[in-house]
């Protein structure tokens, strides 16, 4: 199945973008950056070719997810995941889910919704580095997770079901 042809029709763009973190909607990041790759390695053998005869199965892998946002939105995150800790503290320990939706909706011959789900997230990482001028002050987390489907699609072999 090709894409379609679209005429006078919306693209995604940063308003099409619906960020939830356990179901719970965030309005306030700036940047959302995320990807996956699986590492498939070619096998040789003799021959004049001197060209690979196979490839491995691959080994699945997820890049850090980086959210920038306001102070307070990122502080309301480490909240709310703090808030499901058994200490009321740790929020580095918490496991959650943050998924990310891409939605045109009500135009005609607009782009088909996407939703990217980011799956077993751990935050790993804060940075904060505040200058003085007009822009607000930003802060930026980085998020270990396990796995990506996106549109429930994944890149690793789910036949066998997702880990």
């Amino acid at each position: 199945m090709a894409d379609q042809v679209r005429i006078n029709g919306n693209s995604h763009s940063w308003g099409s973008i619906v960020a939830k973190v356990d179901g719970a909607r965030f309005y306030g990041f700036t940047s959302i950056a995320f990807g996956d790759k699986r590492e498939r390695v070619k096998g040789y053998g003799m021959g004049r070719h001197q060209a690979p005869r196979h490839r491995s199965r691959g080994k699945y892998s997820t890049d850090p997810v980086k959210l920038v946002g306001p102070k307070s939105t990122i502080q309301a995150l480490r909240a709310q995941l703090a808030a499901q800790a058994t200490d009321g503290a740790s929020y580095g320990d918490v496991e959650f889910q943050l998924v990310v939706q891409y939605v045109e909706a009500g135009v005609t011959g607009g782009e088909v919704p996407m939703t990217v789900e980011i799956e077993r997230c751990v935050i790993t990482a804060n940075t904060s580095s505040d200058e003085e001028g007009a822009d607000p002050l930003k802060e930026e987390i980085e998020i270990d997770c396990m796995l990506i489907r996106r549109n429930g699609l994944t890149l690793f072999d789910s036949s066998q079901g997702s880990p």
